[in-house]
């Protein structure tokens, strides 16, 4: 029986995914399963990934299909080195398609069921906590209570005070993982040692996250109208970071989720300011500033109606993998030139 709590699940991946032919990664934080699931795929093929060697297969088609699965698994690399079967459940139950496996291991072969939360008693989760030559991988995020102990004891044993705003915004950009929310917090207290106070500016400095990554610059740029910048953007998070449509495509309706909440927000707002919002004060500070930008650009009632055909665009994205760069893309820039021509309130 291995199972993998969130906080160790880091680790253990770097340590051990070669170790076991069976992976099931699960948890209500989508993009920690997608980062996780990947992750071991990598140190599976260690620096020898051949593309052709990864499968991507969607929940429904095994589901539906089970025998697919079996034969693929199988089935012997026409190039040669190890193979990985990557299997985004998407709420379906897969344990029929998965049972002839554990049953008779597939040779060089490793299967990675990636899902989304699933409870104690669920008949998948099950079988693979009774594995011996499986792991099951947790992914949920760590809680609040418990991250704002760590980091007040953290602050008092290096005698520095940390100001409210950037505490806020420090507990929100910590506790997908203990080893690496220690490292952060350790490593701000040193970039501040000899200061009396943290205050924002320095999280943005030297915390992983503080600051704009390149997939949230790309897509900063297209919601923002900028079509010059955000074909950059999109080429240096493709050629550059190794991004993967799907990521984009997920992280995209993400935002654009929080974008029309705060819109919905400013709309029964009297006067609509953004930075006295719940939903506004709470996030890192380049998030707000990024948002701000962003509700300049959108209306609530633009963001509705382009939501569903940006969701089918993503549905399309893992649908076609060869394409998937491609058709991030075209998202990206009909995005740009709507927000140029005007969704802002004034429209």
């Amino acid at each position: 029986m291995t199972v993998i709590s969130t906080a160790s699940a880091d680790s253990f991946i770097d340590r051990e995914a070669e170790r076991y032919p069976f992976y099931l990664v699960h948890g209500p934080d989508e993009g920690l399963t997608h980062e996780r699931s990947r992750a071991i795929a990598r140190k599976v093929f260690g620096g020898d990934q051949d593309p052709l060697n990864l499968l991507r297969l969607d929940g429904d088609l095994v589901a539906r299909e089970p025998g697919a699965l079996v034969d693929e698994a199988y089935a012997i690399s026409m190039f040669g080195g190890r193979r990985v079967i990557w299997i985004d459940a998407q709420r379906q139950d897969l344990l029929r398609a998965v049972s002839p496996l554990f049953a008779r291991p597939p040779h060089n072969c490793t299967v990675i069921v990636r899902a989304g939360q699933l409870r104690k008693d669920s008949a998948l989760r099950q079988a693979f906590e009774k594995l011996t030559n499986g792991a099951s991988v947790e992914c949920y995020s760590d809680e609040q209570a418990s991250l704002a102990r760590l980091l007040d004891s953290e602050a008092e044993a290096a005698r520095i005070a940390i100001a409210p705003d950037a505490r806020t915004a420090l507990l929100s950009l910590l506790g997908a993982d203990r080893e690496t929310t220690r490292g952060e917090i350790a490593k701000l207290m040193l970039y501040a040692l000899g200061k009396a106070r943290i205050e924002v500016e320095d999280l943005e400095a030297i915390v992983s996250g503080a600051a704009p990554s390149k997939l949230e610059r790309v897509i900063d740029r297209s919601l923002a109208g900028d079509l010059r910048g955000a074909a950059a953007s999109a080429a240096q998070f493709f050629n550059e970071e190794g991004g993967e449509g799907e990521q984009l495509m997920a992280r995209l309706i993400a935002q654009l989720m929080l974008l029309h909440r705060l819109r919905l927000e400013m709309d029964r707002s009297q006067p609509a300011d953004a930075s006295r919002l719940p939903s506004f004060v709470k996030l890192p500070p380049s998030a707000r500033r990024t948002l701000s930008r962003q509700s300049e650009a959108w209306t609530s009632e633009a963001i509705a109606r382009r939501l569903p055909a940006i969701q089918a665009a993503s549905a399309n994205v893992r649908a076609r993998p060869r394409l998937t760069r491609l058709l991030a893309t075209r998202v990206l820039w009909a995005l740009a030139q709507s927000a140029a021509k005007g969704h802002g309130p004034s429209t």
